[in-house]
C-alpha cells in the first residue's frame, strides 16, 4: 500500500530527495510504501503529517463504517495513540467510485496508523491510502489542530494492552488525556474500573477513574484524583442529571456535584456522550466537611441509603430496618470504635424521629431535600443513592449530596406521566428496607409539611422558576445536540430526529413535565393527608426479610 505525499512550494527540494529515495512520482503526488502489520496497523516508511486517509467500502451497507476512528502513534502498541479522524455520515454520502476520504488534520507527526471498526460492525476498509508528508523537525504545525468528534472536549482513554474496563472492583492501569480548545488539556496516568450498580450492567458503561496525582478538569475548581464518569444510558436527552444538579444549586442544597460533557474515546472505539463529574466523597470542595479525627469521633461522616448496602463491607441495618453504607471513612480506614458510633448514632436519630423528636435531624436542608426529590420526579428517592452526612460536634443530620437522576422527570415506566399520580412519589418508589415508612411518618410529623410549603414558596419566588429552567434546559439542548447526534448513532442505531423518544423527543418530555411539575407539587403539598401516621411496628421481620433477599 502507498503513503502519498502533497507538494508545497517551499518543500519541493525536500520531496523531491524523498521521492528519489523511496519511489514514483505521480504528478503532484509522491507514493510512499508501508507494512501492514496486521489487518488494521500499518507503519509508516518516517514519521508523517497525516491530511487525508481514503478507503474503498463494500457494495453492502455503507453506513456499517459509521463511527470508526483511525488513531495515530509512535509505538505499535498505540500506547499512546490519539485519534486523528472519524467516519461520519458526510464522508459516506459523499464518496466517489465507492472511496470514502477522512481530511486529517492533525499536528502531531506520527509512525503508525490503525484502523478501529464500530464494535457492533467489524467492517474492513479496502484498498487504503495515506495523504501527508513527511515530518521536518522544528517544522511549525500552530495552523493544525486536534481532532475532536464533535464541538465538546474529547476525552481518550488508553488502556494497558487494551484491556476493556469489565469490573466494579479491579483497577485497570490507563493513560488518559483531554482535548479541549485545540489543545491537550490534560495527559496522566491514572486507573479506571466500572461504576454504578445496574448500568454497569447497561452496554454502554458507566467509570471511575482514579489518577495517580490529584488533577483539575475542565475548569472544575479543585485538584482530585477520583472523578465519575456518567454514562446516561438510561436517559435519551442526557441532560436529567445536571439539570438535577442546577436545580439543587438553586435551591441551595450543599455540596452538590459539578460537571462536564465530553466524548469519550476508549482504546480507539468511540463510545458516545458521557459526564465527568465530582466524585462523591469528603473532600474539600467535594463534601467539605471536617474529617474524622482519633481526638473526634463525632464526625465527619458520610453515609448512604441503598438497598444494595448489604452488598458492600461497611453497610448497617438500622433497629427499625433502614438499609445504607457507611461511605466516609471508608472501609480501609473505618475503626470499630468509629463504626460503632455511627450506627449508634443513627439508631438513637430513628428512634427520636419516629417519636417525633426532630432533633437529629437538619429540618432545613430536609425541606430542601424533599423538594429537590418531588419535584424532579426521583423514583429512587428512598431506593439508592441518597446521602447525607454528619459533622464533627454537631449532633444533626444533614440531607446531600444529591445523585443519580437518569431516572427522573418522566423518565421512569413506574410513574409516567408523573404528574398524574395523586400522591407524592416518595410513596411509589423502592425502599431500602424501611426508609420510605420513615419518611412518610417524618413528613406527617407536626409542622414538618407546614415548613415544607413555606420553603417551596420561598424557592419558587427566588430562583427556582420556570423561565431559568427553560433558559438552562434550551442551553444544554444546543451545547449537546451534534454530541447526542452520534451518541444516538452509537447506542440506538439511529441520527436524532429520526428514532423513538429520541435526543429531541426527550427533551421535549423535560420540558413539559417541568412546566407541569410546579403547580402539581403546590398542590400535592397544599392537599397533603396528614392522617395515619404509621404505627411504630417491630421491624425484626422486615429487617430479617432485607438481609435475606
Amino acid at each position: 500500500m502507498d503513503f502519498i505525499f502533497s507538494f508545497r512550494n517551499n518543500r519541493l527540494i525536500y520531496y523531491l530527495i524523498i521521492s528519489f529515495l523511496y519511489v514514483q512520482i505521480s504528478s503532484d503526488d509522491i507514493e510512499l510504501t508501508y507494512t501492514l502489520n496486521n489487518e488494521y496497523i500499518y507503519e509508516l516508511d518516517s514519521y508523517c503529517i497525516i491530511e487525508k486517509i481514503k478507503f474503498s467500502k463494500s457494495n453492502d451497507n455503507p453506513f456499517d463504517y459509521l463511527l470508526g476512528i483511525f488513531e495515530g502513534s509512535n509505538y505499535n502498541t498505540f500506547t499512546d495513540s490519539f485519534p486523528i479522524g472519524m467516519i461520519k455520515e458526510e464522508e459516506i454520502l459523499n464518496t466517489n467510485n465507492n472511496e470514502v476520504n477522512i481530511n486529517i488534520n492533525s499536528p502531531i507527526p506520527y509512525k503508525y496508523i490503525k484502523y478501529n471498526p464500530p464494535n457492533s460492525k467489524r467492517k474492513n476498509i479496502n484498498n487504503i491510502k495515506i495523504f501527508g508528508y513527511a515530518y521536518i523537525q522544528g517544522e511549525d504545525l500552530s495552523g493544525k489542530s486536534f481532532f475532536k468528534p464533535t464541538n465538546l472536549p474529547l476525552m481518550i482513554i488508553n488502556t494497558k494492552n487494551h484491556i476493556e474496563p469489565l469490573s466494579l472492583e479491579n483497577y485497570i492501569d490507563s493513560t488518559i488525556i483531554i482535548i479541549n480548545n485545540n489543545k491537550i488539556d490534560l495527559n496522566q496516568t491514572a486507573s479506571i474500573r466500572l461504576r454504578g450498580h445496574s448500568t454497569s450492567l447497561r452496554p454502554k458503561k458507566p467509570y471511575k477513574i482514579k489518577f495517580d496525582k490529584k488533577q483539575k478538569i475542565l475548569g472544575i475548581s479543585g485538584k482530585y484524583k477520583k472523578w465519575a464518569i456518567l454514562a446516561n444510558h438510561y436517559d435519551k436527552s442526557l441532560i436529567r442529571n445536571i439539570l438535577a444538579f442546577k436545580i439543587s444549586e438553586m435551591i441551595g442544597l450543599k455540596f452538590t456535584p459539578r460537571c462536564e460533557p465530553v466524548d469519550i474515546i476508549v482504546n480507539g472505539n468511540f463510545r458516545g456522550n458521557y459526564f465527568i463529574c465530582d466524585q462523591i466523597e469528603v473532600k474539600e470542595g467535594r463534601v467539605d466537611i471536617e474529617e474524622i479525627s482519633d481526638d473526634d469521633i463525632s464526625g465527619g461522616y458520610l453515609i448512604e441509603i441503598d438497598q444494595r448496602a448489604f452488598e458492600e463491607e461497611k453497610y448497617f441495618l438500622t433497629n427499625m430496618g433502614i438499609i445504607g453504607e457507611i461511605k466516609y471513612p471508608d472501609s480501609e480506614d473505618i475503626t470499630n470504635e468509629q463504626e460503632n458510633y455511627i450506627k449508634k448514632y443513627l439508631n438513637k436519630l430513628e428512634k427520636s424521629t419516629y417519636n417525633g423528636n426532630l432533633k437529629y435531624l437538619d429540618l432545613p436542608s430536609f425541606y430542601r431535600y424533599f423538594i429537590m426529590q418531588e419535584f424532579c420526579g426521583d423514583i429512587d428517592s428512598t431506593l439508592s443513592s441518597f446521602h447525607c452526612h454528619k459533622k464533627r460536634g454537631d449532633e444533626k443530620l444533614y440531607f446531600g449530596p444529591v445523585w443519580d437522576y437518569d431516572l427522573s422527570f418522566d423518565n421512569s415506566e413506574v410513574l409516567i406521566p408523573t404528574n398524574e399520580k395523586p400522591k407524592f412519589i416518595l410513596y411509589y418508589g423502592g425502599s431500602a428496607g424501611s426508609t420510605r415508612d420513615f419518611f412518610i411518618n417524618l413528613i406527617k410529623t407536626k409542622n414538618v409539611m407546614k415548613n415544607i410549603e413555606k420553603t417551596w414558596i420561598e424557592l419558587k419566588e427566588d430562583w427556582l422558576n420556570i423561565n431559568n429552567l427553560n433558559q438552562f434546559i434550551e442551553e444544554q439542548k444546543e451545547k449537546l445536540k451534534e454530541s447526542a447526534n452520534l451518541n444516538s448513532l452509537k447506542w440506538y442505531g439511529s441520527k436524532i430526529g429520526e428514532g423513538e423518544k429520541d435526543f429531541f423527543d426527550s427533551i421535549k418530555i423535560v420540558k413539559n413535565y417541568v412546566e407541569k411539575r410546579f403547580d402539581k407539587l403546590t398542590s400535592l403539598i397544599a392537599t397533603f393527608d396528614y392522617s395515619g401516621i404509621l404505627v411504630k411496628n417491630n421491624f425484626f421481620i422486615l429487617s430479617l426479610f432485607a438481609i435475606i433477599f
